[in-house]
């Protein structure tokens, strides 16, 4: 029998994320797209939500070199997870979480706090 830990912040998080999408989406600025790579970020007052879109393959005008090729890929997101959002208020990271199409996801960072329930109020 496999047993899975489940946090218990992780439906919290998601509604978090659920509830600040559409508004990064709607009304965030694009700060990034290059190919697929895609950031928008909606800054209003303390706050900032960051959110991204998977990454596509370098081409080879990107990096000539395999080996730097590499290691540039291996600092974009999890395989299986190429979304992800974050938000920050006063420079301080809040909440970091990825997720896939087919509903799966991981919560990186969630520092539990009075701000969950300001954020939902945004």
């Amino acid at each position: 029998m496999t047993l899975t830990l489940v946090s218990s912040g992780d439906d919290q998080a998601l509604a978090i994320r659920d509830h600040l999408l559409p508004l990064v989406r709607e009304g965030g600025t694009l700060e990034l797209q290059r190919d697929a790579i895609r950031l928008l970020a909606l800054r209003t007052g303390a706050w900032t939500v960051e959110h991204w879109t998977p990454f596509n393959d370098l081409s080879p005008e990107e990096a000539s070199s395999p080996g730097y090729r590499h290691a540039i890929e291996r600092q974009h997101t999890r395989l299986g997870l190429p979304y992800g959002l974050e938000i920050w208020r006063a420079g301080t990271k809040l909440l970091s979480i990825l997720w896939a199409d087919g509903g799966e996801f991981e919560v990186l960072d969630f520092a539990r706090g009075s701000w969950e329930a300001e954020a939902l109020a945004l």
